[in-house]
């Protein structure tokens, strides 16, 4: 069967649709999948935008994907049938430092990504490395879970690698796609949450998401109070001021990347041994107890859903902030 997808020749233009010639059947580890469902990501605009320089294109995007394996490879160790997840990383090395210790995301031999270089999940099917596919726990609503497949996986990661638990004060910064997700795992690992966006119209949803309370950034921030700063905005910061809202030995970790350089005084880094980390997806292994932790505590993505041929709507509305979290579109 051909494969309808939908693509962008240049930078900033619309996706077409387009027809892509069906490959040789799979080999090895390579799996097919019929794609159900594809979220729109922030990567994805970047991409489509030449934010990131250039890439090969015709550009298929999309790397939050849901559907089922239709053939498969004769090391795949996937049934036809299965329902799984891709989300951003395709493929690794497996011989580096990173990859030998589980750690493959942050690969240094050869990371693949699932729509760059490659057609991605902008499309009615696509192939894929079943070792970066993941069997969906059936607990999970398929139409919605496709955001976790990278927002989820980016904000759990590290959540559980800084210890996140019973007692310890998170702060959210940006209550949007990630941090949605991030207020509702930090709160289910135990901790005591509070979100900060300069929209307070959102207090209501950060309480319901888990929050103690929604803070405008704009404002005061509170001091000393937070053991863990996770910083989901694109926004530029002061970073002086943030650092102030972490208690002694506090971390503020980056998972949403401003443009410019991030400047930070010395003396939160060496009087009061503060640390300013970054976090990039996760492993395999992370995304499969992503996924099982998602499961376990009802934890879902807030989704509005559109037809795939809409797809370029879509996209506007995520450009212009206009989603109300993530856009899901249905192939």
């Amino acid at each position: 069967m051909s494969i309808l997808a939908y693509a962008q020749k240049a930078a900033r233009e619309p996706l077409e649709a387009v027809v892509l010639d069906d490959p040789a059947p799979p080999a090895g580890y390579d799996v097919d999948v019929e794609i159900a469902h594809c979220s729109v990501c922030h990567s994805d605009v970047h991409l489509l935008d030449g934010d990131w320089g250039d890439v090969a294109r015709p550009l298929v995007p999309g790397h939050e994907i849901v559907g089922r394996v239709v053939s498969a490879g004769e090391s795949a160790g996937l049934a036809e049938g299965t329902w799984v997840g891709i989300g951003w990383q395709a493929g690794s090395c497996g011989a580096c430092g990173a990859c030998l210790s589980g750690r493959e995301q942050l690969c240094t031999g050869g990371k693949v990504r699932t729509c760059v270089g490659r057609p991605g999940g902008f499309a009615t099917r696509v192939r894929a490395d079943a070792r970066f596919c993941f069997a969906l726990p059936p607990e999970i609503d398929r139409a919605t879970v496709a955001p976790l497949l990278c927002a989820g996986l980016t904000v759990f990661s590290p959540l559980e690698r800084l210890g996140v638990g019973r007692g310890k004060r998170v702060g959210v910064v940006g209550v949007g796609g990630l941090g949605h997700l991030a207020i509702r795992f930090a709160r289910a690992m135990g901790a005591d949450v509070i979100g900060f966006d300069p929209d307070l119209g959102k207090r209501d949803l950060a309480r319901d998401l888990g929050a103690s309370d929604l803070v405008d950034p704009r404002g005061p921030l509170p001091q000393g109070a937070l053991d863990l700063l996770l910083v989901t905005t694109h926004a530029p910061l002061v970073w002086d001021d943030w650092m102030r809202a972490l208690d002694l030995e506090g971390t503020a970790c980056v998972v949403g990347v401003a443009a410019g350089k991030l400047e930070v005084s010395f003396d939160p880094l060496m009087d009061e041994q503060k640390s300013i980390t970054g976090s990039v997806i996760g492993s395999p292994a992370t995304m499969r107890r992503m996924l099982a932790f998602a499961a376990a505590h009802g934890i879902a993505p807030i989704v509005e859903r559109m037809p795939l041929a809409e797809v370029n709507e879509a996209i506007a509305r995520v450009r212009q902030g206009k989603a109300r979290m993530r856009v899901v579109l249905d192939a």
